[in-house]
């Protein structure tokens, strides 16, 4: 399975299905809240001596980025994702979880989560 399909498997249950790459629906549709989305930071290929692996044994960097309407959802829905993450084989590793703030356009609360992603070797 690739880590998108993963991330889809993980989440998409905690939010409807509502889990989107790199950008949210963009007008004139408009996202239903809460919702998740996740953006592939950084891919390093893993070197030995037969050269470079493929995406499936690369360190991956990805940033997932929990939305809600209340504060409490979201700080909520972030433990949720935590949880989820933290039973991926090979391990999810947090590296980073910043509060993303208040969204005025949206009128949403932001959480960012920041994982290490570690291929099969």
């Amino acid at each position: 399975m690739s880590y998108e399909q993963d991330i889809f498997t993980a989440l998409g249950p905690l939010v409807g299905s509502r889990v989107a790459p790199v950008t949210f629906p963009q007008p004139p549709a408009v996202p239903t809240w809460p919702a998740i989305r996740y953006t592939f930071i950084d891919t390093v290929p893993v070197v030995d001596l037969c050269g470079d692996g493929d995406d499936s044994t690369a360190f991956v960097r990805v940033q997932i980025d929990v939305v809600a309407k209340e504060f409490k959802q979201v700080r909520a829905l972030r433990l949720q994702v935590m949880a989820a993450m933290a039973l991926f084989s090979p391990p999810a590793i947090l590296e980073i979880s910043a509060s993303g703030g208040f969204d005025t356009e949206t009128k949403t609360f932001r959480e960012i989560l920041d994982y290490s992603l570690h291929g099969s070797s």
